[in-house]
């Protein structure tokens, strides 16, 4: 069984649900540190002008972890919605992906910065025809070093694979080796290029952008070998590179 292990982000782009696509269960990392003009809290969105940010106004948040932030009040919540639809309400699939999300800004019983982007991921992906099932790692207690907490979440949720994507490269070293578990590295992509509002193309716009423009076809990439046809791979220094289902990894 395979799994991912990811922080819960605000309106991801596309590779985190490509991401999230390849394995069989995803791991909302949400008891780790929260770090402030991250990712949890931000993402940008294509305007005829260019990219712009959407931010959630969390604050610093020391010392907290990622479940425990708060949504702030006041008027980000209409703004964010109010920008989407003055940016795309004449693009092909701006209904269908309002009614996915509107309710998660509309409704102030959320409270937790959390709750609020793990709804908004996992409506999403149930649009893309993602049927990966989720967990939080707070309900499972594990503790101990940066990877050695990785390899234990995999094991409390029976993985025998984990995939990761490059960034944690800069951490994770042979650790795994002797843990019975097979360490994968994800290669976002290939991403075809699609018609945007902007003077620029942009490959890491948030999911809302490309779902606007592309609808379920969001996450589909041109000349993808399925993951069934793993054993069609290329040597790549010392990893097999492998395409799955909608991008490639490797095998370390």
């Amino acid at each position: 069984m395979r799994c991912a292990i990811s922080q819960s982000n605000y309106i991801p782009w596309r590779g985190y649900f490509q991401l999230i696509s390849e394995v069989d269960v995803f791991v909302f990392y949400d008891d780790v540190q929260y770090t402030k003009r991250d990712w949890r809290s931000r993402n940008r969105i294509m305007t005829p002008q260019g990219p712009i940010w959407l931010t959630i106004p969390v604050g610093k948040n020391r010392n907290r972890t990622i479940e425990e932030v708060l949504l702030p009040e006041g008027e980000w919540r209409t703004n964010h919605l109010e920008t989407i639809r003055r940016v795309y309400s004449k693009q092909p699939h701006f209904e269908a992906v309002m009614n996915i999300i509107e309710p998660w800004f509309k409704n102030k019983e959320i409270n937790t910065l959390s709750e609020f982007n793990q709804g908004l991921i996992q409506d999403i992906c149930s649009f893309l025809g993602i049927n990966t099932r989720f967990i939080q790692s707070s309900k499972l207690g594990i503790e101990g070093g940066r990877v050695e907490r990785l390899i234990g979440i995999c094991k409390s949720i029976g993985a025998d694979e984990y995939l990761s994507g490059p960034a944690a490269m800069n951490y994770i070293g042979d650790e795994f080796n002797d843990s019975g578990i097979e360490m994968l590295w994800m290669e976002y992509g290939p991403f075809p290029k699609y018609a945007q509002i902007g003077p620029e193309s942009g490959d890491e716009m948030s999911i809302i952008d490309t779902m606007i423009m592309l609808g379920e076809s969001a996450l589909d990439t041109t000349n993808v070998i399925p993951f069934h046809q793993k054993m069609i791979g290329l040597r790549t220094s010392e990893h097999l590179s492998i395409r799955g289902k909608f991008g490639q990894y490797t095998l370390q």
